[in-house]
Protein backbone atom coordinates (compact mmCIF):
# COMPACT_ATOMS: atom_id res chain seq x y z
CA UNK A 1 0.00 0.00 0.00
CA UNK A 2 2.67 2.48 0.73
CA UNK A 3 4.79 1.27 -1.96
CA UNK A 4 1.49 2.47 -4.49
CA UNK A 5 1.08 5.88 -2.91
CA UNK A 6 5.04 6.47 -3.39
CA UNK A 7 4.90 5.23 -6.89
CA UNK A 8 1.87 7.73 -7.89
CA UNK A 9 4.00 10.84 -5.77
CA UNK A 10 7.34 10.31 -7.94
CA UNK A 11 5.16 9.96 -11.54
CA UNK A 12 3.45 12.95 -10.69
CA UNK A 13 6.53 15.16 -9.39
CA UNK A 14 8.22 13.71 -12.83
CA UNK A 15 5.44 15.21 -15.07
CA UNK A 16 5.75 18.74 -13.53
CA UNK A 17 9.35 18.74 -14.17
CA UNK A 18 9.24 18.04 -17.96
CA UNK A 19 6.04 20.34 -18.66
CA UNK A 20 7.44 23.82 -20.11
CA UNK A 21 7.36 26.60 -18.37
CA UNK A 22 5.68 28.71 -20.73
CA UNK A 23 3.13 27.11 -21.15
CA UNK A 24 1.79 28.16 -17.34
CA UNK A 25 0.73 31.97 -17.16
CA UNK A 26 1.90 34.13 -14.20
CA UNK A 27 -1.41 33.03 -13.10
CA UNK A 28 -1.31 29.69 -13.29
CA UNK A 29 -2.93 29.06 -16.68
CA UNK A 30 -2.14 27.09 -19.86
CA UNK A 31 -1.52 28.88 -23.03
CA UNK A 32 -0.93 27.15 -26.35
CA UNK A 33 1.82 27.19 -28.95
CA UNK A 34 0.01 28.75 -32.13
CA UNK A 35 0.48 26.54 -35.18
CA UNK A 36 -0.98 26.81 -39.09
CA UNK A 37 -3.94 24.75 -39.47
CA UNK A 38 -4.51 25.81 -43.05
CA UNK A 39 -1.84 27.86 -45.49
CA UNK A 40 0.79 27.07 -47.64
CA UNK A 41 2.60 23.84 -47.90
CA UNK A 42 6.34 23.40 -47.89
CA UNK A 43 7.59 24.34 -51.72
CA UNK A 44 4.05 24.45 -52.63
CA UNK A 45 3.26 27.24 -55.13
CA UNK A 46 0.36 29.66 -54.38
CA UNK A 47 -1.38 32.37 -55.95
CA UNK A 48 -4.40 34.67 -55.29
CA UNK A 49 -5.83 34.22 -51.99
CA UNK A 50 -5.39 32.05 -49.40
CA UNK A 51 -6.47 31.38 -46.31
CA UNK A 52 -4.44 30.98 -43.00
CA UNK A 53 -5.32 29.92 -40.37
CA UNK A 54 -4.33 29.47 -36.72
CA UNK A 55 -4.41 26.76 -34.55
CA UNK A 56 -3.97 25.47 -30.66
CA UNK A 57 -4.80 29.25 -29.68
CA UNK A 58 -5.43 28.03 -26.37
CA UNK A 59 -4.35 30.75 -23.98
CA UNK A 60 -3.61 33.16 -26.81
CA UNK A 61 -4.44 36.41 -27.32
CA UNK A 62 -3.20 37.18 -30.72
CA UNK A 63 -0.93 35.77 -33.07
CA UNK A 64 1.60 37.54 -35.05
CA UNK A 65 2.04 36.25 -38.90
CA UNK A 66 5.22 37.12 -40.30
CA UNK A 67 6.85 37.06 -43.96
CA UNK A 68 10.26 36.09 -45.23
CA UNK A 69 10.74 37.48 -48.64
CA UNK A 70 14.49 36.41 -48.10
CA UNK A 71 15.65 39.06 -47.17
CA UNK A 72 14.64 39.15 -43.65
CA UNK A 73 10.94 38.98 -41.89
CA UNK A 74 8.20 41.55 -41.97
CA UNK A 75 4.95 41.40 -40.42
CA UNK A 76 2.26 40.28 -42.67
CA UNK A 77 -1.21 40.41 -40.46
CA UNK A 78 -2.28 39.75 -36.55
CA UNK A 79 -4.33 37.21 -36.21
CA UNK A 80 -6.62 37.32 -33.09
CA UNK A 81 -10.23 35.32 -32.29
CA UNK A 82 -11.96 38.50 -33.36
CA UNK A 83 -11.47 37.04 -37.11
CA UNK A 84 -12.13 33.45 -35.88
CA UNK A 85 -7.84 33.03 -36.52
CA UNK A 86 -8.38 33.57 -39.87
CA UNK A 87 -6.47 35.39 -42.32
CA UNK A 88 -7.31 35.94 -46.00
CA UNK A 89 -3.78 36.77 -47.66
CA UNK A 90 -4.50 38.61 -51.13
CA UNK A 91 -0.57 37.14 -52.58
CA UNK A 92 -0.63 39.74 -55.61
CA UNK A 93 0.37 42.39 -52.54
CA UNK A 94 3.75 40.86 -52.94
CA UNK A 95 6.27 39.99 -55.70
CA UNK A 96 6.98 36.33 -57.18
CA UNK A 97 9.35 34.97 -55.61
CA UNK A 98 10.01 32.27 -52.86
CA UNK A 99 8.96 33.10 -48.76
CA UNK A 100 8.28 31.71 -45.34
CA UNK A 101 5.44 31.90 -43.21
CA UNK A 102 5.99 31.89 -39.32
CA UNK A 103 3.81 32.77 -36.73
CA UNK A 104 4.48 34.34 -33.17
CA UNK A 105 1.73 33.91 -30.04
CA UNK A 106 0.99 36.19 -27.75
CA UNK A 107 -0.55 35.97 -24.21
CA UNK A 108 -1.18 38.37 -21.46
CA UNK A 109 2.07 37.51 -20.07
CA UNK A 110 3.95 38.63 -23.67
CA UNK A 111 5.29 36.33 -26.53
CA UNK A 112 4.41 32.53 -25.81
CA UNK A 113 6.39 30.95 -28.49
CA UNK A 114 7.28 31.13 -32.46
CA UNK A 115 6.24 28.59 -35.02
CA UNK A 116 7.97 28.72 -38.85
CA UNK A 117 5.55 27.77 -41.64
CA UNK A 118 6.83 26.10 -44.80
CA UNK A 119 8.92 27.39 -47.40
CA UNK A 120 6.99 28.13 -50.73
CA UNK A 121 6.30 30.35 -54.32
CA UNK A 122 4.19 32.82 -54.86
CA UNK A 123 3.71 32.79 -58.54
CA UNK A 124 0.38 35.22 -59.73
CA UNK A 125 1.92 35.71 -63.11
CA UNK A 126 0.60 33.37 -65.40
CA UNK A 127 2.03 31.34 -68.44
CA UNK A 128 3.37 33.84 -71.21
CA UNK A 129 4.50 33.69 -74.80
CA UNK A 130 1.78 30.74 -75.67
CA UNK A 131 3.29 29.33 -78.88
CA UNK A 132 0.39 26.78 -80.65
CA UNK A 133 1.32 25.23 -83.76
CA UNK A 134 -1.04 23.31 -86.44
CA UNK A 135 1.10 21.09 -88.09
CA UNK A 136 1.31 20.54 -91.68
CA UNK A 137 -1.89 22.47 -92.69
CA UNK A 138 -2.15 21.48 -96.74
CA UNK A 139 -3.84 25.34 -96.75
CA UNK A 140 -3.46 28.00 -94.56
CA UNK A 141 -1.35 28.95 -91.07
CA UNK A 142 -4.81 28.29 -88.39
CA UNK A 143 -3.50 31.53 -86.87
CA UNK A 144 -6.22 33.64 -88.06
CA UNK A 145 -9.90 32.95 -88.74
CA UNK A 146 -9.39 34.32 -92.40
CA UNK A 147 -6.07 31.87 -92.69
CA UNK A 148 -7.47 28.90 -91.40
CA UNK A 149 -5.38 25.74 -91.88
CA UNK A 150 -6.99 23.09 -94.18
CA UNK A 151 -6.65 19.30 -93.73
CA UNK A 152 -8.13 16.54 -96.19
CA UNK A 153 -7.49 14.08 -92.87
CA UNK A 154 -9.48 10.77 -93.50
CA UNK A 155 -11.76 9.60 -90.54
CA UNK A 156 -8.46 7.40 -88.87
CA UNK A 157 -5.78 10.26 -89.47
CA UNK A 158 -3.85 12.29 -87.67
CA UNK A 159 -3.26 15.96 -86.62
CA UNK A 160 -1.10 16.82 -84.73
CA UNK A 161 -0.35 20.16 -82.51
CA UNK A 162 3.01 21.28 -80.52
CA UNK A 163 2.88 24.05 -78.27
CA UNK A 164 5.04 25.95 -75.69
CA UNK A 165 5.02 28.74 -73.38
CA UNK A 166 7.41 30.99 -70.37
CA UNK A 167 6.57 30.24 -66.86
CA UNK A 168 8.80 29.36 -64.22
CA UNK A 169 6.05 27.04 -62.57
CA UNK A 170 4.90 24.92 -65.84
CA UNK A 171 2.15 22.25 -64.70
CA UNK A 172 0.05 21.04 -67.63
CA UNK A 173 -1.72 22.23 -70.79
CA UNK A 174 -5.35 21.08 -71.97
CA UNK A 175 -6.55 21.08 -75.94
CA UNK A 176 -10.10 21.42 -77.00
CA UNK A 177 -12.51 22.06 -79.57
CA UNK A 178 -10.75 20.09 -81.47
CA UNK A 179 -12.63 17.04 -84.16
CA UNK A 180 -14.05 14.39 -82.30
CA UNK A 181 -15.19 12.15 -81.01
CA UNK A 182 -12.98 12.53 -77.82
CA UNK A 183 -10.90 15.12 -76.77
CA UNK A 184 -6.78 14.67 -76.33
CA UNK A 185 -5.88 13.98 -72.76
CA UNK A 186 -3.90 16.74 -70.93
CA UNK A 187 -0.09 17.12 -71.39
CA UNK A 188 1.15 17.01 -67.97
CA UNK A 189 1.49 17.65 -65.19
CA UNK A 190 4.78 15.51 -64.55
CA UNK A 191 6.95 15.02 -67.83
CA UNK A 192 5.66 17.32 -70.80
CA UNK A 193 5.30 16.17 -73.96
CA UNK A 194 4.64 19.84 -75.92
CA UNK A 195 2.68 18.06 -78.68
CA UNK A 196 -0.45 16.23 -79.64
CA UNK A 197 -1.41 13.43 -82.26
CA UNK A 198 -4.48 13.59 -82.26
CA UNK A 199 -6.57 10.47 -83.31
CA UNK A 200 -10.28 9.96 -82.56
CA UNK A 201 -10.62 7.65 -85.44
CA UNK A 202 -13.51 8.88 -86.70
CA UNK A 203 -12.84 12.61 -88.09
CA UNK A 204 -16.09 14.06 -90.01
CA UNK A 205 -15.59 14.39 -93.10
CA UNK A 206 -16.20 18.15 -93.15
CA UNK A 207 -16.19 20.76 -90.79
CA UNK A 208 -14.42 23.71 -88.69
CA UNK A 209 -12.74 23.95 -85.28
CA UNK A 210 -11.30 26.28 -83.17
CA UNK A 211 -8.66 24.34 -81.11
CA UNK A 212 -8.01 26.09 -77.81
CA UNK A 213 -4.88 25.28 -75.73
CA UNK A 214 -4.78 26.01 -72.06
CA UNK A 215 -1.39 25.90 -70.36
CA UNK A 216 -1.15 25.79 -66.47
CA UNK A 217 1.26 26.53 -63.89
CA UNK A 218 1.33 24.89 -60.56
CA UNK A 219 -0.24 27.91 -59.13
CA UNK A 220 -3.15 27.68 -61.12
CA UNK A 221 -3.14 30.13 -63.11
CA UNK A 222 -3.32 29.87 -67.15
CA UNK A 223 -3.36 31.42 -70.25
CA UNK A 224 -5.43 30.11 -73.38
CA UNK A 225 -4.73 30.94 -77.44
CA UNK A 226 -7.00 29.63 -79.97
CA UNK A 227 -6.17 28.17 -83.65
CA UNK A 228 -8.35 27.64 -86.69
CA UNK A 229 -8.50 24.60 -88.95
CA UNK A 230 -10.78 22.71 -90.94
CA UNK A 231 -10.99 18.89 -92.18
CA UNK A 232 -11.93 18.99 -95.90
CA UNK A 233 -12.40 15.62 -97.94
CA UNK A 234 -15.12 16.79 -99.94
CA UNK A 235 -14.96 17.95 -103.59
CA UNK A 236 -16.14 21.21 -104.88
CA UNK A 237 -19.24 21.31 -107.85
CA UNK A 238 -18.33 23.48 -110.66
CA UNK A 239 -19.94 26.42 -112.31
CA UNK A 240 -21.99 26.42 -115.47
CA UNK A 241 -18.76 27.86 -118.11
CA UNK A 242 -20.05 29.87 -121.06
CA UNK A 243 -18.95 27.93 -124.66
CA UNK A 244 -17.90 29.06 -127.78
CA UNK A 245 -19.78 26.47 -129.30
CA UNK A 246 -23.07 24.44 -128.98
CA UNK A 247 -23.87 20.81 -129.11
CA UNK A 248 -24.98 20.94 -132.74
CA UNK A 249 -22.26 19.67 -135.11
CA UNK A 250 -19.51 22.36 -135.53
CA UNK A 251 -16.03 21.94 -137.39
CA UNK A 252 -13.82 24.11 -134.89
CA UNK A 253 -10.93 22.72 -133.96
CA UNK A 254 -10.86 24.44 -130.59
CA UNK A 255 -13.06 25.10 -127.77
CA UNK A 256 -13.15 28.82 -125.78
CA UNK A 257 -14.82 28.27 -122.26
CA UNK A 258 -14.97 30.59 -119.66
CA UNK A 259 -16.89 31.88 -116.26
CA UNK A 260 -16.64 28.42 -114.69
CA UNK A 261 -16.66 30.05 -111.30
CA UNK A 262 -20.32 30.72 -112.14
CA UNK A 263 -22.37 29.00 -109.20
CA UNK A 264 -19.12 26.93 -108.42
CA UNK A 265 -19.03 26.51 -104.44
CA UNK A 266 -16.80 24.53 -101.86
CA UNK A 267 -20.25 24.26 -99.84
CA UNK A 268 -17.97 25.30 -96.74
CA UNK A 269 -14.94 23.65 -97.52
CA UNK A 270 -11.35 25.02 -98.00
CA UNK A 271 -12.63 27.22 -101.10
CA UNK A 272 -11.82 26.50 -104.71
CA UNK A 273 -8.58 26.66 -105.91
CA UNK A 274 -8.70 26.39 -109.65
CA UNK A 275 -10.56 23.87 -112.27
CA UNK A 276 -9.41 21.76 -114.86
CA UNK A 277 -10.49 20.06 -118.52
CA UNK A 278 -10.22 17.16 -120.93
CA UNK A 279 -11.21 15.52 -123.61
CA UNK A 280 -12.95 12.21 -122.26
CA UNK A 281 -10.71 10.54 -124.81
CA UNK A 282 -7.39 11.56 -122.70
CA UNK A 283 -6.51 10.85 -119.39
CA UNK A 284 -4.88 13.80 -118.94
CA UNK A 285 -6.93 17.22 -117.01
CA UNK A 286 -4.88 20.22 -117.91
CA UNK A 287 -5.09 23.02 -115.10
CA UNK A 288 -6.95 26.25 -115.79
CA UNK A 289 -6.32 27.93 -113.31
CA UNK A 290 -9.04 30.14 -110.94
CA UNK A 291 -10.04 32.51 -113.45
CA UNK A 292 -11.98 29.67 -114.86
CA UNK A 293 -11.57 30.34 -118.33
CA UNK A 294 -8.93 28.78 -121.56
CA UNK A 295 -9.66 26.61 -124.14
CA UNK A 296 -9.36 23.21 -125.37
CA UNK A 297 -8.34 21.10 -128.54
CA UNK A 298 -11.02 19.65 -130.34
CA UNK A 299 -10.49 16.25 -132.64
CA UNK A 300 -13.12 14.84 -134.67
CA UNK A 301 -16.11 12.91 -133.32
CA UNK A 302 -18.90 12.54 -130.77
CA UNK A 303 -16.84 14.24 -128.11
CA UNK A 304 -17.32 14.26 -124.32
CA UNK A 305 -15.36 17.77 -123.06
CA UNK A 306 -14.89 17.48 -118.73
CA UNK A 307 -14.88 20.01 -116.06
CA UNK A 308 -14.24 19.92 -112.43
CA UNK A 309 -12.91 22.08 -109.40
CA UNK A 310 -10.05 21.94 -107.27
CA UNK A 311 -10.26 23.21 -103.82
CA UNK A 312 -7.15 24.20 -101.75
CA UNK A 313 -6.78 20.81 -100.36
CA UNK A 314 -6.22 18.92 -103.38
CA UNK A 315 -10.10 17.48 -103.67
CA UNK A 316 -11.43 17.25 -107.25
CA UNK A 317 -14.96 17.81 -107.26
CA UNK A 318 -17.90 15.73 -109.52
CA UNK A 319 -17.37 15.83 -113.26
CA UNK A 320 -19.51 18.63 -115.34
CA UNK A 321 -19.67 16.69 -118.93
CA UNK A 322 -20.69 18.30 -122.04
CA UNK A 323 -20.99 16.61 -125.39
CA UNK A 324 -19.74 18.03 -128.51
CA UNK A 325 -20.36 16.71 -132.12
CA UNK A 326 -16.97 17.83 -133.94
CA UNK A 327 -16.40 17.00 -137.85
CA UNK A 328 -13.72 18.67 -139.79
CA UNK A 329 -13.57 16.77 -142.84
CA UNK A 330 -15.71 18.12 -145.91
CA UNK A 331 -18.36 15.32 -147.59
CA UNK A 332 -16.89 12.87 -150.28
CA UNK A 333 -18.72 12.33 -153.69
CA UNK A 334 -19.29 8.90 -154.78
CA UNK A 335 -20.61 8.37 -157.98
CA UNK A 336 -23.53 9.89 -160.00
CA UNK A 337 -26.43 8.42 -161.08
CA UNK A 338 -27.24 9.90 -164.83
CA UNK A 339 -29.89 8.53 -167.57
CA UNK A 340 -28.72 7.91 -170.77
CA UNK A 341 -28.02 11.25 -172.62
CA UNK A 342 -28.80 11.23 -176.00
CA UNK A 343 -29.91 13.64 -178.74
CA UNK A 344 -33.89 12.09 -178.62
CA UNK A 345 -33.90 13.47 -174.91
CA UNK A 346 -36.74 15.95 -173.96
CA UNK A 347 -38.14 17.26 -170.69
CA UNK A 348 -36.13 17.34 -167.56
CA UNK A 349 -33.40 15.09 -166.84
CA UNK A 350 -33.11 13.70 -162.94
CA UNK A 351 -29.47 13.97 -161.87
CA UNK A 352 -28.32 12.12 -158.37
CA UNK A 353 -24.73 12.77 -157.00
CA UNK A 354 -24.10 9.86 -154.54
CA UNK A 355 -22.11 11.77 -151.54
CA UNK A 356 -21.20 10.91 -148.00
CA UNK A 357 -20.09 12.48 -145.02
CA UNK A 358 -18.94 9.94 -141.77
CA UNK A 359 -19.19 12.42 -139.11
CA UNK A 360 -22.24 14.99 -139.42
CA UNK A 361 -23.92 14.03 -142.59
CA UNK A 362 -24.86 15.97 -145.76
CA UNK A 363 -27.09 19.14 -145.27
CA UNK A 364 -28.93 18.86 -148.47
CA UNK A 365 -30.67 22.11 -147.92
CA UNK A 366 -27.27 24.31 -148.58
CA UNK A 367 -25.61 21.67 -150.97
CA UNK A 368 -26.03 22.14 -154.78
CA UNK A 369 -25.20 20.15 -158.38
CA UNK A 370 -23.79 22.26 -161.05
CA UNK A 371 -23.33 21.40 -164.53
CA UNK A 372 -22.50 22.78 -167.72
CA UNK A 373 -21.82 21.68 -171.70
CA UNK A 374 -17.79 20.69 -172.48
CA UNK A 375 -16.86 20.08 -176.16
CA UNK A 376 -13.59 17.16 -175.16
CA UNK A 377 -14.85 15.99 -171.48
CA UNK A 378 -11.33 17.54 -170.05
CA UNK A 379 -10.13 19.83 -167.73
CA UNK A 380 -12.53 21.14 -164.56
CA UNK A 381 -14.81 23.97 -166.09
CA UNK A 382 -17.01 22.96 -168.93
CA UNK A 383 -15.64 25.07 -171.99
CA UNK A 384 -18.74 25.42 -174.05
CA UNK A 385 -20.63 27.05 -171.19
CA UNK A 386 -17.48 28.90 -169.86
CA UNK A 387 -18.75 28.44 -166.40
CA UNK A 388 -21.02 26.04 -163.92
CA UNK A 389 -24.75 26.64 -163.78
CA UNK A 390 -26.34 26.01 -160.48
CA UNK A 391 -29.60 23.11 -161.33
CA UNK A 392 -30.70 23.01 -157.49
CA UNK A 393 -29.94 22.38 -154.12
CA UNK A 394 -29.78 18.60 -152.69
CA UNK A 395 -28.60 15.57 -153.65
CA UNK A 396 -30.95 14.95 -156.24
CA UNK A 397 -32.26 17.57 -159.11
CA UNK A 398 -33.91 18.05 -162.16
CA UNK A 399 -32.04 19.34 -165.24
CA UNK A 400 -33.89 22.03 -167.09
CA UNK A 401 -36.30 20.93 -169.29
CA UNK A 402 -35.60 23.59 -171.98
CA UNK A 403 -32.50 22.15 -173.00
CA UNK A 404 -32.26 21.24 -176.82
CA UNK A 405 -30.30 17.84 -176.37
CA UNK A 406 -30.92 16.95 -180.50
CA UNK A 407 -27.89 19.88 -180.87
CA UNK A 408 -26.04 18.13 -178.02
CA UNK A 409 -24.52 14.91 -179.87
CA UNK A 410 -21.04 14.04 -178.94
CA UNK A 411 -20.29 16.85 -176.69
CA UNK A 412 -20.19 16.54 -172.74
CA UNK A 413 -23.03 17.01 -170.03
CA UNK A 414 -20.32 18.16 -167.38
CA UNK A 415 -21.30 17.85 -163.69
CA UNK A 416 -20.19 18.57 -160.02
CA UNK A 417 -21.36 18.86 -156.66
CA UNK A 418 -20.95 21.67 -154.14
CA UNK A 419 -21.40 19.80 -150.95
CA UNK A 420 -22.08 21.50 -147.56
CA UNK A 421 -22.18 19.12 -144.02
CA UNK A 422 -23.93 20.21 -140.86
CA UNK A 423 -20.68 21.06 -139.47
CA UNK A 424 -20.16 23.61 -142.08
CA UNK A 425 -17.70 21.81 -143.77
CA UNK A 426 -17.65 22.41 -147.56
CA UNK A 427 -16.14 20.16 -150.45
CA UNK A 428 -16.74 20.06 -154.24
CA UNK A 429 -16.74 17.18 -156.17
CA UNK A 430 -14.01 15.99 -159.32
CA UNK A 431 -16.03 17.35 -162.51
CA UNK A 432 -17.53 14.58 -163.79
CA UNK A 433 -18.33 14.37 -167.94
CA UNK A 434 -21.27 12.34 -169.49
CA UNK A 435 -21.17 12.26 -173.38
CA UNK A 436 -24.26 12.62 -175.43
CA UNK A 437 -24.70 9.88 -177.42
CA UNK A 438 -26.88 10.02 -181.04
CA UNK A 439 -30.20 8.25 -180.15
CA UNK A 440 -30.28 5.78 -183.15
CA UNK A 441 -28.54 2.51 -182.45
CA UNK A 442 -28.51 -1.13 -183.93
CA UNK A 443 -28.18 -4.38 -182.21
CA UNK A 444 -28.83 -7.95 -182.48
CA UNK A 445 -32.15 -9.31 -181.36
CA UNK A 446 -31.29 -12.64 -182.80
CA UNK A 447 -28.20 -14.65 -183.76
CA UNK A 448 -27.87 -18.28 -183.56
CA UNK A 449 -26.86 -21.61 -185.15
CA UNK A 450 -29.43 -24.36 -186.18
CA UNK A 451 -26.81 -26.84 -184.17
CA UNK A 452 -24.14 -26.76 -181.54
CA UNK A 453 -21.98 -29.80 -182.86
CA UNK A 454 -21.80 -31.01 -186.88
CA UNK A 455 -19.48 -33.64 -188.67
CA UNK A 456 -16.44 -31.84 -189.89
CA UNK A 457 -16.04 -31.69 -193.45
CA UNK A 458 -17.65 -31.17 -196.39
CA UNK A 459 -21.38 -31.83 -194.56
CA UNK A 460 -20.61 -30.00 -191.75
CA UNK A 461 -23.22 -26.98 -192.46
CA UNK A 462 -24.33 -24.68 -190.06
CA UNK A 463 -27.22 -22.33 -190.68
CA UNK A 464 -27.43 -19.06 -188.99
CA UNK A 465 -30.45 -16.97 -188.22
CA UNK A 466 -30.09 -13.43 -187.09
CA UNK A 467 -32.57 -10.42 -186.67
CA UNK A 468 -31.09 -7.14 -186.91
CA UNK A 469 -32.66 -4.33 -185.73
CA UNK A 470 -33.09 -0.60 -185.07
CA UNK A 471 -34.33 1.86 -181.90
CA UNK A 472 -36.00 4.02 -184.57
CA UNK A 473 -36.48 3.78 -188.46
CA UNK A 474 -33.22 4.64 -190.39
CA UNK A 475 -32.65 5.83 -193.54
CA UNK A 476 -29.09 4.82 -194.57
CA UNK A 477 -27.67 1.95 -195.83
CA UNK A 478 -25.32 -0.55 -193.14
CA UNK A 479 -22.41 -3.31 -193.76
CA UNK A 480 -22.59 -6.39 -192.11
CA UNK A 481 -19.94 -8.92 -191.83
CA UNK A 482 -20.27 -12.77 -190.74
CA UNK A 483 -17.00 -14.02 -189.88
CA UNK A 484 -15.00 -17.05 -188.18
CA UNK A 485 -11.81 -17.99 -185.77
CA UNK A 486 -11.03 -20.93 -184.04
CA UNK A 487 -11.48 -20.68 -180.19
CA UNK A 488 -8.39 -21.43 -179.02
CA UNK A 489 -7.10 -19.11 -181.19
CA UNK A 490 -4.29 -16.89 -179.29
CA UNK A 491 -4.08 -12.95 -179.47
CA UNK A 492 -2.12 -12.87 -182.75
CA UNK A 493 -5.11 -14.87 -184.57
CA UNK A 494 -7.42 -12.42 -186.65
CA UNK A 495 -10.75 -13.55 -187.59
CA UNK A 496 -11.75 -14.84 -191.32
CA UNK A 497 -14.54 -12.74 -193.17
CA UNK A 498 -16.98 -15.64 -194.49
CA UNK A 499 -19.17 -13.00 -196.03
CA UNK A 500 -20.09 -9.10 -196.06
CA UNK A 501 -23.72 -7.75 -196.73
CA UNK A 502 -24.53 -4.30 -197.58
CA UNK A 503 -27.92 -3.24 -196.32
CA UNK A 504 -30.15 -1.09 -198.84
CA UNK A 505 -30.93 2.11 -197.70
CA UNK A 506 -34.60 0.81 -196.69
CA UNK A 507 -33.80 -2.10 -195.52
CA UNK A 508 -34.38 -0.82 -191.82
CA UNK A 509 -37.63 1.72 -192.30
CA UNK A 510 -39.70 -0.91 -190.44
CA UNK A 511 -36.72 -0.79 -188.12
CA UNK A 512 -35.62 -4.61 -188.21
CA UNK A 513 -33.97 -6.59 -191.28
CA UNK A 514 -34.16 -10.88 -190.96
CA UNK A 515 -31.10 -12.66 -192.46
CA UNK A 516 -30.56 -16.17 -192.85
CA UNK A 517 -26.61 -17.50 -193.37
CA UNK A 518 -24.42 -20.80 -193.95
CA UNK A 519 -21.24 -21.82 -192.95
CA UNK A 520 -19.49 -25.44 -193.04
CA UNK A 521 -17.37 -26.55 -191.11
CA UNK A 522 -14.49 -28.32 -192.01
CA UNK A 523 -12.24 -29.56 -189.63
CA UNK A 524 -12.26 -31.14 -185.84
CA UNK A 525 -12.75 -28.99 -182.63
CA UNK A 526 -14.71 -25.20 -181.83
CA UNK A 527 -14.66 -22.61 -183.42
CA UNK A 528 -16.67 -18.97 -182.50
CA UNK A 529 -19.05 -17.00 -185.55
CA UNK A 530 -18.88 -13.06 -184.97
CA UNK A 531 -22.29 -11.51 -186.81
CA UNK A 532 -20.96 -7.63 -186.54
CA UNK A 533 -23.18 -4.70 -188.20
CA UNK A 534 -21.43 -1.27 -189.05
CA UNK A 535 -17.55 -2.78 -188.62
CA UNK A 536 -16.23 0.86 -189.45
CA UNK A 537 -18.12 2.64 -187.32
CA UNK A 538 -19.57 4.78 -190.22
CA UNK A 539 -23.01 4.74 -188.49
CA UNK A 540 -23.39 7.24 -185.18
CA UNK A 541 -24.90 5.03 -182.76
CA UNK A 542 -25.86 5.66 -178.95
CA UNK A 543 -23.74 2.07 -178.46
CA UNK A 544 -21.64 0.41 -180.35
CA UNK A 545 -20.14 -2.27 -178.09
CA UNK A 546 -24.30 -3.78 -179.09
CA UNK A 547 -23.03 -4.57 -182.37
CA UNK A 548 -21.22 -7.90 -182.40
CA UNK A 549 -23.23 -11.01 -181.98
CA UNK A 550 -21.31 -14.14 -180.95
CA UNK A 551 -22.15 -17.93 -181.72
CA UNK A 552 -19.80 -20.98 -180.92
CA UNK A 553 -19.85 -24.28 -182.67
CA UNK A 554 -18.17 -27.56 -182.51
CA UNK A 555 -16.75 -29.59 -185.53
CA UNK A 556 -16.54 -33.49 -184.57
CA UNK A 557 -14.98 -36.51 -185.64
CA UNK A 558 -16.77 -39.11 -188.32
CA UNK A 559 -17.44 -41.27 -185.88
CA UNK A 560 -18.35 -39.44 -183.20
CA UNK A 561 -21.80 -37.40 -185.16
CA UNK A 562 -24.02 -39.06 -187.29
CA UNK A 563 -25.69 -37.29 -189.89
CA UNK A 564 -28.66 -36.38 -187.95
CA UNK A 565 -30.28 -33.10 -189.61
CA UNK A 566 -31.34 -30.32 -186.63
CA UNK A 567 -29.65 -32.34 -183.97
CA UNK A 568 -29.79 -30.20 -180.91
CA UNK A 569 -28.53 -31.76 -177.90
CA UNK A 570 -29.20 -30.77 -174.36
CA UNK A 571 -26.82 -29.23 -172.22
CA UNK A 572 -25.62 -31.73 -170.49
CA UNK A 573 -24.84 -33.69 -173.30
CA UNK A 574 -22.91 -30.38 -174.66
CA UNK A 575 -20.72 -30.60 -171.87
CA UNK A 576 -20.27 -34.84 -171.99
CA UNK A 577 -18.89 -34.28 -175.38
CA UNK A 578 -16.73 -31.55 -174.60
CA UNK A 579 -14.90 -32.80 -171.96
CA UNK A 580 -15.04 -35.71 -174.22
CA UNK A 581 -13.38 -34.19 -177.51
CA UNK A 582 -10.93 -32.12 -175.10
CA UNK A 583 -9.54 -35.29 -174.43
CA UNK A 584 -9.31 -37.17 -177.48
CA UNK A 585 -9.55 -34.62 -180.70
CA UNK A 586 -6.49 -32.37 -181.69
CA UNK A 587 -7.52 -28.89 -181.45
CA UNK A 588 -5.35 -27.16 -183.59
CA UNK A 589 -6.62 -27.79 -187.00
CA UNK A 590 -7.17 -25.27 -190.06
CA UNK A 591 -10.37 -24.75 -190.78
CA UNK A 592 -11.82 -24.85 -194.31
CA UNK A 593 -14.66 -22.21 -194.70
CA UNK A 594 -17.11 -22.57 -197.33
CA UNK A 595 -20.07 -20.49 -198.15
CA UNK A 596 -23.23 -22.14 -199.07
Amino acid sequence: MRRSVLTVALTALLILAIMPISDVSAKGAKTSLPTFGTGPTEESVISGTISIAVTSTTGLNAARLDLNDGNGWSVLSNITSSNSWIFNWDTTSVNDGDYQLRLEGWDNSGSTGITEGANFTVDNTAPSNLAFVVENPTFGTGNTFSTRAWFATPADGTISFTWNASDENLDYATLTNVPGPGTPSNDGPGFLTHRWDWTSGGFPSQGIWSPVLTVFDEAGTSNSITRYIGIDNVGPTVGTPSLSISSNWDNSHTLIFSNLFNGATDNSGSGINGYEVRDSADSTWNSIGIGGAGSISLEEGVRQIQFRAVDNVGNRGEILNYTLRIDHQAPVAGGWIVPELTTALTGSVNIIVQASDALSGINSSQTKIQYGFDSDGLGETPDITSSWIDIGYGLSTNLSSTIDWSTKQDQFLSLRAVMVDNAGNIGTSPTQHFIIFPSFDLSWEIASVDRLVVRAGSDGLVNITSLLVSNEAYPGSAVVVLQTAPADRNSDASWTTIETRTLPSVALYDMQELMIWSVTIRNQGEYDIRLTVDPDDAVSERDESNNDAYMVVQGASQQMVGAVPSFSPTILTIALVGIWLGFWLTRKNEVILQTN
